[in-house]
């Protein structure tokens, strides 16, 4: 059988042995989505191994290997499949084994028959199934007669129970990387990622809090922060040199809060947009592996655009403006997608969820909406918020944060956290209760947001 490979994230060589030890040929590799639909308009193989990662398993990939009777293979790790993975509902699905071992059974058995193998027919969708109107045209024109037309109700049932569970507290010794993201519009994703750094800390958590931001970060004015040498660019240099260690981040951070009570370190973003080139996506990803291992818990504040249009340009060597928004959600083990309350920013949201789970490469995405008020939503507010995300985008475990415009201009005139800043606000509670779905309290937690204090080093 010829066989191609687009398997980034795995080890390519390994399931390509794999693939010529079980008497197959291999036809072409290739590492993205356009390198794979280019290869595949020249050479259309048998049957194509996907791995589960955003750049290759996507509707379109797999829309195409349908219209041209090429069989989708998923090929898998340890790992749990993810959110986007699991939306394209392959039936294939190989496993690669810690010893470079991969069953390749399944391409010789016969494709899995459609849930009704009547001539012409095709698996009604659920009544309460989402719309499908953003979904490419390639993927919803899918021939009846080929391997991926499975029971669409079952695959999205369970979906979306892996989508929005709950988080469960990580182990202790496990570092976390939280990245925090939200459409355009300023729905309050610095003032989350602030709060969220400064209320683990205080619970006893090690914390960094990074302005991944490449089109307006403003995590270093908000603190009274100096940004003149923005210290998330100065690491990504580093990385970019391989010399990026404890020492230097402990030299280009700046640190907040006082020794022993709530200290986190602040890598802060860059203040002229323009520098945006400097954060490569290698260079990003370097310095987030670094400071992983720093700290135990990473907090990003990401920008808001999720474009990728950009990589179809034909200089593929050429910097990525949203190169360090993608890179720190794809290494996010938790992301928190904040949206703002009012009937603009809660549009915004719904129509830029899809994009999120299909960039993110964890499913445990926490929905925030902040700013909820009556002025803007009329009576029950609350009840309408929940009720529009549970029937646009399913999510049904939202935290909802009240408006509080007083706690926030706190924050802003004292630059400090709104958890100490207006520590019994409304706002406050809400990051509070935020922070309980992400993370445990640590055993000595000892919270701090009661004293009032504050104290800016560094």
């Amino acid at each position: 059988m010829l066989v191609a490979l687009a398997v980034p994230g795995l080890d390519s060589d390994v399931v390509e042995l794999a693939v010529l030890r079980a008497g197959h040929q291999v036809a072409w590799r290739a590492s993205d989505h356009d390198e794979v639909l280019t290869q595949m308009a020249h050479v259309a193989p048998q049957a194509l191994l996907l791995s589960d990662h955003p750049a290759v398993a996507t509707p379109t990939v797999v829309g195409a290997c349908d219209l041209l009777g090429v069989r989708s293979c998923l090929v898998v790790d340890d790992r749990p499949l993810s959110v986007g993975a699991a939306r394209l509902e392959l039936s294939d699905v190989m496993r690669l084994g810690a010893d470079g071992s991969l069953d390749l059974g399944a391409l010789d058995a016969p494709p899995a028959p459609p849930a009704d193998s009547s001539p012409g027919a095709h698996p009604a969708p659920p009544a309460d199934a989402p719309s499908t109107d953003s979904a490419p045209v390639v993927a919803d024109i899918r021939p009846a007669n080929q391997p991926h037309a499975l029971d669409t109700s079952t695959r999205a049932g369970a979906a979306h129970d892996e989508r929005h569970q709950r988080f469960a507290p990580p182990a202790a010794a496990r570092p976390l990387i939280i990245t925090v993201w939200g459409p355009t519009g300023a729905p309050g994703r610095t003032t989350i990622a602030i709060g969220i750094a400064a209320e683990l800390s205080a619970r006893g958590h090690s914390v960094c809090l990074i302005d991944a931001d490449t089109y307006g970060g403003t995590v270093a004015p908000a603190l009274g922060l100096l940004d003149e040498a923005p210290g998330f660019a100065a690491a990504c240099r580093l990385a970019g040199a391989d010399s990026l260690d404890f020492t230097e981040l402990d030299r280009v951070s700046q640190s907040v809060g006082r020794p022993g009570h709530g200290e986190f370190a602040v890598l802060t973003g860059i203040g002229r947009p323009h520098r945006w080139p400097e954060l490569s996506t290698p260079r990003v990803e370097a310095v987030l592996s670094m400071c992983r291992q720093w700290r135990s818990i990473v907090v990003v504040d990401a920008g808001f655009n999720l474009e990728t249009d950009e990589e179809v340009s034909s200089d593929i060597a050429a910097p990525r403006r949203n190169a360090a928004t993608i890179a720190a959600l794809r290494a996010a083990d938790r992301v928190i997608a904040v949206g703002a309350a009012d009937p603009l920013g809660l549009a915004r949201f719904l129509r830029l969820h899809a994009d999120l789970l299909d960039t993110v490469e964890t499913s445990e995405v926490q929905v925030v909406i902040n700013r909820v008020r009556a002025s803007v939503l009329g009576i029950d507010p609350h009840g309408q918020v929940r009720q529009t995300l549970d029937r646009f985008v399913r999510v049904r475990d939202a935290v909802l944060i009240d408006d509080d415009t007083d706690a926030a201009d706190a924050a802003l005139l004292t630059a400090r956290p709104v958890t100490h800043a207006a520590p019994r606000s409304a706002l406050a509670l809400g990051i509070a209760q935020l922070a309980d779905r992400l993370v445990a309290p640590a055993a000595a937690a000892r919270s701090t947001r009661a004293n009032g204090w504050w104290r800016r080093t560094g």
